[in-house]
């Protein structure tokens, strides 16, 4: 059980801490959607409030549509402990309880 692609590049963007001028051109790119998409949600993560809506804002007016990956895997408290569902959640599982 793998996490996605995105979620992988933004932990990498996580461990690498690019300056906020390379985020910014990440969001500025209107040809990749998905570049786009990764730099939203790594600003949203770690920018000041003042950055989030100033880049951000903006990307409200930007309705290309973005694909949705869901897998089949679900977790529940049933046989498992769930110390932490938000992992879980991230990790690409539906968790229920």
């Amino acid at each position: 059980n793998k996490p996605t692609a995105f979620i992988q590049l933004i932990l990498k963007l996580l461990q690498i801490q690019p300056e906020k001028e390379i985020v910014v051109e990440f969001i500025k790119n209107e040809d990749f959607k998905y570049v786009r998409a990764l730099g939203a949600f790594y600003m949203r993560l770690v920018g000041t409030p003042l950055d989030v809506y100033q880049y951000l804002e903006p990307l409200l007016n930007d309705y290309r549509k973005l694909r949705l990956v869901t897998g089949s895997k679900v977790a529940s408290h049933e046989g498992r402990d769930l110390k932490f569902p938000e992992r879980m959640a991230w990790a690409g599982y539906e968790v229920t309880y």
